[in-house]
């Protein structure tokens, strides 16, 4: 079964591609042929291996606890390549991406100057630095400027996750995962990374996140 992940930035983000761009760039993004910035499906993996760790130890929801044990919820080790994989991610590319790139085929061919690579990073993504702060000194270190590329807030990904083995049960976890993630990337104790993220039913197109987060907090109240 197909669903629907959609992640949006409430905040600069600075999820990286782990690559240098030239000699200013320590840390850039992943963009396609398009110029358009885009999140990888292994960082997705990665996000929800992480937290599926983190809700296996939760606990304040004894039924999210018992979710972690299903067997079919295993996203791998880093690594790993599973040859029979129960959770298939996919890139999460930015909404209405294929009417962005046409948008964009056209400025490129009539009007060069509006739709250079430059401009069109500028406008999804800008620089920032930063540098290491000496704990004794509570000086900048020598030698530690790095300069990285975030995404800006306010933009929305969207791509799919298909599961081989859908349930009830493997449906409600994957939705409190996306609950339960609300930062990304790194830098998230300065402000970075803030998201939200909903997965959608395309069966019946029921955000399940909003449906979990319905239930949490009555479960909440209740106790």
């Amino acid at each position: 079964m197909i669903y629907k992940i959609i992640l949006k930035t409430l905040s600069d983000t600075l999820i990286g591609s782990g690559k240098s761009s030239g000699t200013i760039i320590d840390s850039d993004i992943v963009f396609d042929s398009h110029c358009l910035p885009y999140i990888p499906a292994k960082r997705i993996k990665g996000l929800f291996r992480n937290a599926a760790q983190d809700l296996a130890t939760f606990k304040g929801f004894k039924e999210l606890t018992e979710l972690t044990r299903i067997p079919d919820l295993k996203f791998g080790n880093i690594g790993e390549n599973d040859p029979n994989p129960k959770i298939i991610f996919e890139n999460l590319e930015l909404q209405d991406k294929d009417n962005i790139a046409i948008w964009l085929n056209y400025l490129t061919e009539q009007f060069p100057y509006l739709a250079n690579t430059l401009i069109i990073k500028e406008y999804f993504t800008e620089l920032r630095a930063q540098t290491a702060i000496d704990k004794d000194t509570h000086i900048a270190k020598e030698h530690s400027l790095r300069t990285s590329r975030v995404l800006k807030r306010g933009f929305t990904f969207e791509g799919a996750l298909i599961l081989n083995a859908p349930s009830q049960e493997v449906e409600t976890y994957l939705a409190a995962i996306c609950f339960y993630i609300k930062r990304i990337g790194t830098m998230r104790n300065r402000g970075f990374g803030k998201v939200k993220i909903d997965l959608i039913s395309l069966d019946n197109n029921v955000n399940l996140t909003a449906k979990f987060a319905e239930s949490w907090r009555e479960k909440c109240i209740k106790h």
